[in-house]
């Protein structure tokens, strides 16, 4: 039996929760003067994992419980090859703005219910799409599946 265990984390100690970059200056005339932080782009890094036994999976999958916590999951099994993983594409916007799908999280899953039930915890309006695609394989409010999405388009 396999365990996988997907986090992201972040990129550099910069970027942790717990990070203090010090006193902030008064005054923000002289860029040297400013505490340092993270300047990379995204700010976490997906790291999958695979184990033999959950004992030794549990220390990694510490890292997505509790206060502070990363995005991720334990799952019971290999992860699949790239092309045959699946990501959440949400729905975002308000009133105002109008409502759009967001780009595709950068979270892969094993299969497309375990993305759902994943994502069904923020109560949010959703699809499952491919990890190498935008095609729909699950949606939450009725979109067709095999239907292309661009981010960004009206939903």
């Amino acid at each position: 039996m396999t365990f996988t265990v997907v986090v992201m984390e972040p990129c550099c100690v910069k970027s942790e929760p717990g990070y203090d970059p010090g006193p902030r200056p008064v005054w923000h005339r002289f860029p040297d003067s400013w505490p340092p932080s993270c300047n990379h782009w995204p700010k976490r890094v997906l790291t999958i994992t695979e184990h033999e036994t959950r004992e030794t999976a549990e220390p990694e999958y510490a890292k997505t419980l509790g206060w502070d916590a990363y995005p991720g999951y334990l799952h019971e099994g290999a992860m699949p090859p790239e092309g045959e993983r699946f990501r959440i594409m949400v729905v975002s916007g308000d009133l105002t703005r109008g409502y759009f799908h967001a780009a595709p999280e950068p979270l892969v899953f094993p299969t497309a219910e375990l993305a759902a039930g994943w994502v069904e915890k923020k109560r949010a309006l959703y699809n499952i799409v491919g990890d190498q695609d935008q095609r729909v394989r699950l949606s939450s409010y009725g979109v067709p599946v095999g239907t292309e999405l661009l981010t960004g388009e009206p939903a």
